[in-house]
């Protein structure tokens, strides 16, 4: 006789079915979360922009070649032919000034300028900034024609800054003239010290110890479209050059005479055709991009 005690337990249907809901419900709960995790987790990358600078181009200008001790003269107003009396004097000054130092009168020639205008971002490090000139050797003339395209000079802006009045040597990596065609502007007349890059042009900063580029910071161009600066090193014979045939011909002469040991600017030829020579600006960061590209014919009035 079955008696309610021990009478066979059974399970009930729908309790099932609420238990196999509940686990049901914890497993959505799950993916759900973790849908979202790999959904939040999700990112898409965009490259960054690449910077823009603008610049200002001027021309007309003159400024002294400060790169170069032999086209300097000490302060003061000297009488040439030089005195023998003044010799000991003269060349003293002249080392302090000229060679130790950027502070005596160096001899002007004419420039062109590229100024900054603005930039975006504000903070591009003048070291991702390089500036590249080209010459087409096609368009050289002869003896200088060749085949193709020369570098004259390239190299960072950070590499090329010059503080007039108080750098007295370019900076350890600066760069060195090339070729503008077949010319070859760092051996012109023999002279080594015409090998650096500021005898064609120098990177001046608005403000001194600053690594990125600024509004007013300046890429000064020297232009060889007439006029060429005096040059003292044959005035003493207390000076290095002054027995060097190559550099005084003529010996020791007491006076300035027209640059024979180094060549100062852009050669002549540059501003005869737009596609002669080209300055290129570029950014080497990420995305690297071209900033400008600049005809150098742009800078300077044609010559006859």
């Amino acid at each position: 006789m079955n008696t309610p005690m021990n009478r066979p337990r059974r399970w009930r249907r729908g309790s099932r079915r609420a238990v196999s809901e509940i686990i049901g419900a914890v497993l959505l709960v799950g993916l759900t979360l973790t849908a979202g995790i790999i959904l939040w987790s999700f990112r898409i990358y965009t490259p960054p922009a690449p910077p823009q600078v603008s610049f200002h181009l001027g021309s007309g200008g003159s400024n002294p070649v400060w790169g170069d001790p032999t086209d300097c003269q000490p302060q003061g107003n000297w009488t040439y032919p030089l005195a023998a009396s003044l010799d000991s004097s003269w060349t003293n000054l002249w080392f302090q000034q000229c060679e130790f130092t950027v502070t005596g009168d160096f001899s002007p020639m004419n420039t062109s300028q590229m100024i900054v205008q603005s930039s975006s971002p504000s903070n591009i490090p003048l070291n991702l900034i390089n500036i590249t000139f080209v010459c087409n050797g096609a368009l050289a003339p002869a003896p200088y024609t060749v085949s193709g395209t020369t570098v004259l000079v390239q190299g960072t802006l950070a590499s090329m800054v010059w503080f007039p009045g108080s750098t007295s040597s370019p900076a350890p990596n600066a760069p060195h003239l090339g070729d503008c065609g077949g010319f070859h502007a760092g051996g012109f007349g023999g002279g080594a010290f015409g090998t650096y890059y500021n005898r064609l042009a120098l990177f001046v900063p608005i403000s001194q110890g600053v690594s990125v580029l600024q509004s007013g910071d300046t890429f000064l161009l020297y232009i060889h479209n007439g006029g060429w600066p005096l040059d003292y090193a044959c005035v003493t014979s207390g000076q290095p050059w002054g027995f060097d045939p190559s550099i005084c011909p003529n010996g020791v002469i007491g006076g300035p005479l027209l640059d024979v040991d180094d060549y100062h600017g852009a050669p002549p030829w540059c501003f005869t055709n737009p596609a002669a020579c080209t300055i290129y600006v570029t950014y080497t960061g990420t995305p690297s991009t071209l900033l400008a590209t600049i005809p150098v014919y742009s800078l300077a009035p044609p010559t006859a």
